[in-house]
């Protein structure tokens, strides 16, 4: 009964700790505005102040960075599967090839943002701002963009099979070799 009981805390331990930040990672974040390809995974930065933060292909997976001012941010290539980012701004942020699989956006300011190749796959956009984005290339297979404003993003060659985009405002939104929800690819404003 012993050993069960250490092999069960061992466990614990061992799990929590592949799931964890790291705490060196956090303390550079916030002495430098800077942590490139750091570990942040599960991090609670709820209501952070990370205005111009670089954390270009940072590990953020399953972070909880609902209402952070990440404003002109850079995400690039970031991993920020399943991150909580409810009513985020996001304003100017860089996220070319980030990875928000999964991810919780509704009510983000993803304005102006610049998403290119973004992998939005089952992320959840309801109700967000993403005027004037640039998501060029991205991946929003199944993603749910319920009454999202999207006027004016760009969505060229982007891929919306599966998404939910009702009550989603397109007005000017470029549709050039977009792929709709219906799995039709669409070309206006080309």
């Amino acid at each position: 009964m012993k050993h069960l009981s250490l092999l069960i805390a061992f466990l614990i331990t061992a799990g929590s700790q592949v799931n964890a930040f790291d705490p060196a990672d956090l303390q550079r974040l916030m002495d430098t505005n800077y942590c490139r390809t750091c570990d942040l995974s599960n991090v609670n930065l709820v209501n952070g102040y990370l205005k111009g933060v670089d954390l270009k292909g940072a590990n953020l997976k399953g972070a909880k960075l609902h209402f952070a001012f990440l404003r002109y941010a850079d995400l690039e290539g970031a991993a920020l599967q399943g991150a909580n980012l409810k009513g985020a701004k996001l304003h100017f942020a860089f996220l070319w090839y980030a990875n928000l699989e999964g991810a919780y956006l509704r009510n983000a300011d993803l304005a102006d943002a610049y998403l290119e190749g973004a992998y939005l796959k089952g992320a959840y956009l309801g109700f967000a701002n993403l005027n004037g984005a640039i998501l060029q290339y991205a991946d929003l297979e199944g993603a749910n963009l319920n009454s999202a404003n999207l006027n004016s993003a760009n969505l060229n060659s982007a891929n919306l099979r599966g998404a939910n985009i009702k009550g989603a405002n397109l007005k000017g939104a470029i549709l050039c070799n977009t792929t709709m929800p219906d799995g039709s690819v669409i070309d206006r404003g080309c």
